[in-house]
């Protein structure tokens, strides 16, 4: 029997134990822990790192590169995607969850593994907020780096716009800095990059104004009310305001039943929210909710999602065009689906962009400055046979959803922080150049610069710029 090529020795892991001030665990430790959201993403780590301060990240990295091991990071693990899991050593920064705000310059100093509710937690009491998302279980870190939107970005933009520096581990286990005066190409690279460049223990970012509370709905329709919702969405869109969201969910309900439902926040007070939303109403939903909530009750909302069970996928679907006739095709499609994979669902994220597009594509790595409405397509399911299927089943909702909209949009890969079925397809560079489109030459070059030898490689991998890449 041949060697494992990637074993252990024990006398080096003990060492690297006594220089870890967080745990270093191997199967059969009491404290490993591969858990995820989507438990079909995981990967039978051989070494799960949870480090305690920044030096513990560089301390993992130069093991595993000595012991040939690949590495993978792990934030708030709510993925469906592998770029956060590797069979290989894992860093799981679930208890670098540090945040400190500095109110008088209006800035947060937060360790990439604090949950976004945490993070509205704690800036709420100083009445700031930051540019968080509407998922209370994804990590600051991650969020960030790729991109970043949510009930804030309609009046301040992208999280990815409001990062102001950050702290990285090299893959030589160095650790710098990243803000306009020391490294600022790696600042550049880090809005919208991702995990390309390093491990990013600390991301420090804008704060803003932000009211208390907001004004908050869910209300519950029957499948032949598609058509009015569609139309009162349609109508909203015409006259909506920046701080107001909407998002149309399609899948069935606790009981199996097939269910449409509108939710939506106005970052704003009752009165103005009731004037927004009160159009959805009117349509007779079979169940009503709408609440002011404490402001950082908001990114609890989704939590019901969270919770669902069994294993996941998910793609974005970009679209340009919102009609009745191609969100039924929609509808009828994932009733067919969910024979199969029950908890199946299709989201519909409608938030007020144009802030996002009227930064230039070349201030900032994130590559996607249009102007679409990015729909989730979720396949959930609980039968082991039908996994073989799930991505091609995946990716045939999200042409349905397209269907009529640009040939643009139908091509994209849809939002970056949506796209998991691509996210880890990395034999070649297809689908971070598409990705990250006319700022990936650029890409290279930070990358050659930060991570020559393509350590980091697990989401997107950008590869370094070579004679030939910098001549062309």
């Amino acid at each position: 029997m041949s060697e494992d090529p990637t074993a252990i020795a024990g006398d080096s892991l003990a060492n690297f134990r006594q220089r870890v001030k967080g745990t270093v665990c191997r199967p059969g430790d009491p404290d490993y822990n591969l858990s995820k959201w989507a438990p079909n993403s995981t990967k039978p780590s051989k070494v799960i790192v949870t480090p305690a301060v920044t030096e513990d990240i560089a301390e993992a990295i130069k093991f595993a590169r000595v012991e040939g091991l690949p590495l993978a990071v792990r934030g708030g693990g709510h993925s469906s995607s592998t770029a956060s899991a590797t069979d290989g050593l894992l860093i799981d920064m679930r208890n670098m969850t540090r945040i400190r705000i500095d109110e008088a310059v209006k800035v947060a100093y937060i360790e990439a593994g604090a949950r976004t509710h945490d993070v509205e937690v704690a800036t709420i009491k100083h009445g700031l907020g930051a540019c968080v998302g509407a998922c209370s279980q994804v990590s600051i870190g991650g969020y960030v780096l790729s991109g970043g939107v949510g009930y804030s970005t309609g009046i301040y933009g992208l999280a990815a716009d409001n990062l102001v520096a950050a702290t990285v581990v090299l893959a030589t286990g160095e650790v710098i800095q990243a803000n306009e005066s020391e490294n600022p190409d790696l600042l550049w690279g880090l809005r919208g990059g991702g995990s390309n460049f390093g491990v990013v223990s600390e991301v420090v970012v804008k704060l803003h104004p932000q009211r208390p509370d907001c004004y908050a709905i869910a209300y519950f329709y029957v499948p032949d009310q598609l058509s009015a919702v569609v139309e009162s969405i349609q109508q909203w869109l015409t006259v909506r305001k920046p701080q107001e969201a909407v998002q149309l969910r399609l899948s069935l309900d606790k009981d199996g039943k097939p269910t449409v439902i509108v939710t939506g926040v106005s970052n704003s007070t009752k009165e103005e929210g009731e004037a927004a939303f009160n159009r959805f109403q009117d349509i007779g939903p079979v169940k009503a909710i709408n609440v002011q909530i404490p402001w950082q009750e908001a990114s609890n909302l989704a939590n019901a999602a969270n919770e669902l069970p069994g294993n996941k996928l998910c793609v974005g679907a970009h679209i340009d065009v919102f009609d009745y006739e191609q969100v039924q095709k929609t509808f009828n499609a994932l009733m067919q689906l969910v024979k199969k994979a029950p908890f199946s669902l299709v989201i519909y994220e409608f938030y007020y962009l144009e802030q996002v597009a009227s930064v230039s594509l070349e201030a900032a790595a994130f590559g996607q400055r249009d102007n679409f409405v990015n729909v989730i397509c979720g396949v959930f399911w609980t039968d082991e046979t039908f996994s073989s299927r799930a991505r091609d089943e995946c990716l045939k909702l999200k042409k349905v959803v397209s269907g009529s909209s640009s040939t643009k949009a139908q091509e994209s890969l849809g939002y970056v922080n949506t796209a998991d079925i691509y996210s880890t397809m990395n034999e070649t560079d297809e689908y971070a150049k598409k990705i990250f489109g006319s700022n990936y030459a650029r890409l290279q070059q930070v990358k050659q610069k930060y991570d020559p030898d393509l350590v980091f490689d697990r989401w997107f991998a950008i590869r370094p710029a070579t004679k030939n890449t910098q001549e062309s």
